[in-house]
């Protein structure tokens, strides 16, 4: 039998050898389809299948504060004390938070950090690949400075050597030592940066107490460990009986929420990523299709071929397996040069990933991806070339024995089967393009959204004060007072100003405040963004004011108190009143109340696709924070303005790095990255299904043509006119079009459904939407068909009886 498969084989070659053209598009055409799963499935496997770096990650549980009704918050220091001590619900309890330190010793630059508790390492179950750990005695917020280091930042600054344990840094002016070296490949380590697909450079300890880290205080993410005996919905009941317990001694008004942690990372992208992994599989369907009727048309040229093995004793079990071999030749080739596409495919996705896609870096082609291209290509084989072996077989001997060599038997007309493949090509094409077409509307409804400001000529860019050099709010204000004030009159700049949390930059604070004259039930405090700001960061923004006035250099640190405050915050709280002159105040960061003197447009602030939160905007004097934002409108392109500002800041402080440096429409087209990506992917794969149905459609006319050529011959010399046969050929392909029309319409209505939340401001059955893909594939169908009907008119009648 393996000598029988191996000969099968080598026939198999030499027919598709002996057949360059025919072999090029069909393995061309798999390629496409097998390449694209196999890209999708990479993405599909390091994403959602493959378990998350850590030891039991199954077990692993994120600790989120449940604020009513159902808003979840990160975790205060001493609530992460309270968990820690529950051991009847978590085997352990961890936390963390990102901080950002300026690193100097050399060039000054800017690090992250991960400030994280003693056993949040083995509790992950990572090891440094140098040094030690943390001992749980450098938590403590008057511990000797000591740092872990990551690997990348090991070979970037020491170049990778061993002797790096033990040797210093300098973070904000102090001196830490460090105590080890993480291993390679942990530069996504904790939920965020799984998330976001960034490294950090430091790990440090907590060095935190009760006094620098208050109960109100949320800013700290915490992991636990489930014990092995506890499930996550009894760990959730017991939470909840705890947090019960807390609110009735008057402790917290927080619940608990336990999510597990790889739903954490990756549940916001699943529906979209398996969304698109059915849409690469209809692709594969629709290329299927396509090589299946290049197969057919093979098979019908065959058939005296088949006859005759048949005649000389060939059964025809042996028949139909030389067929599939031919077939599975023909798919290893498309999976072969797929593997190549799909290789390509991941590189350009994960280069494009922007903050969209978690664990990108983990996205490859390994033996598993590999694994699923050999099925897919088995399985490929099997659907595109059993129907074409099977109807190859299936022949009468003697008509077959006795027809021209060249004459097939079945013309298109009757051939049900190539029929039926092209109604199911023009459906799955149809799904596809109203998928994209929901998508790219959604898309272009999102650019035409008010953003509150104007992007247009902004340079933005980061500054953080040392704590070291600027440890007391009076010094950072000043810090970036005199930076404002040295890049005001540089040549170009239109205006100058520094925010805390730049408009869809990524960063947002909010917290409750209180309203004088006003009383909320404790558990439910408004809640609002807080921004600081300076004075001409509106005007520089370019964002209305409605009511009062703007910030001016008079709201100092010796003056009143002020704020203002945004549309959407004085339309919820001031709905009847006018808000000028009402006083205000954060309830855990009171600086004394503030009195409201204006009221400003909305800026979109978390996401174009969110609406504008209420919020309060304070001057940044009478609010400092070490890291502040500056935007630079300029005159000019905003790029030239970066070196003069560079050495502006260096001429304040030189150990001031500036980082995040971005135009304003930079920070505005990666915020769409989210949206854009999945657009731009269905829509790929929406034209290529297109194209590969509009190919197919175009085949079956043309061998309708070839079928019918003594057919119509003989209706042109009776009497047809060219029009006649026009509309003879256009019918017959323009019939198997509207059903598939109207199949892939009733389908994209039920599929559709599931972009719901990829969508913005359009339905998932949006008429427009679905009437626009329809029309535009009937209008490339008709063209597929118009071609080869058009030849058809120009057949010789003499020609064609002569050859009757």
């Amino acid at each position: 039998m393996w000598d029988s498969l191996v000969q099968d084989i080598r026939q198999g070659l030499r027919a598709l050898r002996h057949r360059p053209a025919f072999t090029a598009i069909a393995v061309v055409t798999l390629a496409l389809g097998i390449g694209a799963n196999t890209a999708m499935f990479s993405i599909i496997h390091a994403v959602l299948m493959r378990p998350l770096p850590y030891e039991d990650p199954e077990r692993l549980l994120l600790l989120r504060d449940l604020q009513p009704p159902d808003t979840t918050i990160p975790t205060s220091y001493p609530e992460y004390l309270d968990w820690k001590s529950r051991g009847e619900i978590f085997a352990d309890v961890a936390t963390y938070f990102r901080s950002a330190y300026v690193l100097t010793g050399g060039e000054a630059e800017n690090v992250w950090a991960v400030r994280m508790s003693s056993n949040m390492l083995p509790m992950l179950g990572i090891a440094p690949a140098l040094g030690r750990g943390f001992r749980p005695e450098e938590d403590g917020r008057h511990a000797e400075p000591v740092a872990l280091i990551s690997d990348a930042f090991w070979r970037r600054r020491f170049g990778a050597d061993p002797q790096a344990v033990g040797r210093t840094l300098t973070l904000d002016g102090k001196v830490v030592t460090i105590v080890g070296v993480l291993p390679p490949g942990l530069g996504t380590l904790l939920p965020e940066d799984l998330e976001a697909g960034s490294g950090r450079d430091l790990w440090l300890p907590l060095r935190l107490d009760e006094g620098n880290a208050p109960r109100g205080l949320h800013f700290m993410t915490a992991i636990a460990r489930l014990p092995m005996d506890v499930d996550l919905a009894a760990a959730q009941s017991r939470a909840d009986a705890f947090a019960s317990q807390r609110q009735n001694e008057g402790v917290t008004d927080h619940g608990a929420r336990l999510i597990p942690l790889k739903t954490h990372v990756v549940g916001r992208i699943r529906p979209a990523l398996l969304v698109l992994f059915g849409a690469v599989g209809m692709v594969l369907l629709i290329a299927c299709g396509n090589v299946a009727n290049l197969m057919l048309a093979r098979a019908v040229a065959r058939r005296q071929e088949v006859a005759v093995r048949m005649a000389l004793g060939a059964g025809r079990l042996r028949l139909v397996r030389q067929f599939l071999v031919e077939s599975l030749v023909l798919a290893v080739l498309g999976g072969a040069a797929g593997v190549i596409l799909a290789g390509w495919g991941v590189d350009l996705l994960v280069a494009a990933r922007g903050d969209w896609l978690p664990r990108a870096e983990e996205v490859r082609l390994d033996p598993a991806v590999l694994l699923f291209t050999v099925l897919a290509s088995v399985v490929t084989a099997l659907l595109f070339g059993l129907a074409p072996a099977l109807r190859a077989t299936r022949v009468a001997l003697s008509p077959a024995l006795k027809s021209g060599w060249g004459r097939s038997g079945l013309g298109a007309t009757r051939d049900r089967l190539r029929g039926a493949m092209v109604v199911g090509e023009v459906a799955l094409s149809l799904v596809l393009l109203a998928g994209a077409g929901l998508l790219l509307k959604s898309f272009a409804l999102l650019l035409a959204t008010d953003l509150g400001f104007n992007p247009s000529r902004v340079l933005t860019f980061n500054l953080m004060a040392p704590r070291g050099a600027y440890a007391e709010p009076p010094q950072q204000a000043r810090l970036f007072h005199d930076v404002l004030e040295r890049l005001a009159p540089l040549p170009g700049v239109e205006g100058v100003a520094a925010v805390y949390n730049l408009p869809l930059g990524g960063g947002s604070t909010d917290g409750y405040f209180a309203i004088e004259g006003r009383a909320w039930p404790r558990d439910a405090s408004p809640n609002a963004d807080k921004q600081m700001i300076s004075p001409g960061y509106f005007q520089v923004m370019r964002t209305p004011l409605l009511k009062g006035r703007f910030f001016t250099e008079r709201d100092d640190a010796a003056g009143p108190k002020v704020a203002i405050v945004s549309k959407a915050f004085a339309d919820r709280h001031f709905p009847d009143e006018d808000p000028i002159g009402r006083r205000i105040d954060f309830a855990w960061d009171t600086q004394g109340l503030q009195e409201i003197v204006g009221v400003v447009g909305d800026m979109r602030q978390r996401g174009i696709d969110e609406p504008s939160p209420p919020t309060i905007y304070l001057p940044y004097v009478q609010r400092p924070e070490g890291s502040m934002t500056i935007v630079v409108r300029s005159k000019t392109p905003p790029e030239a303005l970066l070196g003069a500002a560079r050495q502006v800041v260096r001429q304040v402080d030189p150990n001031l790095p500036l980082v995040h440096v971005r135009t304003l429409e930079e920070v505005v087209s990666a915020s769409l990255t989210p949206r854009r990506l999945p657009m731009l992917l269905l829509g790929g794969l929406a034209l290529l299904a297109l194209v590969l149905g509009t190919v197919g459609i175009y085949g079956v006319t043309s061998y309708a043509v070839v079928q019918r050529t003594p057919e119509i011959g003989m209706r042109m010399a009776l009497g047809a006119r060219p029009r006649d046969v026009l509309r003879m050929m256009l019918g017959q392909g323009m019939r198997l079009v509207l059903a598939g029309t109207a199949l892939g319409i009733a389908g994209a209505l039920a599929l559709t459904r599931l972009l719901g939340s990829l969508l913005y401001g359009v339905g998932a059955a949006d008429p427009p939407a679905f009437l626009g893909a329809a029309a535009f594939l009937a209008a490339v169908s008709l063209l597929a068909c118009y071609v080869p009907a058009r030849r058809a008119t120009k057949v010789d009648p003499m020609v064609a009886l002569r050859a009757e």
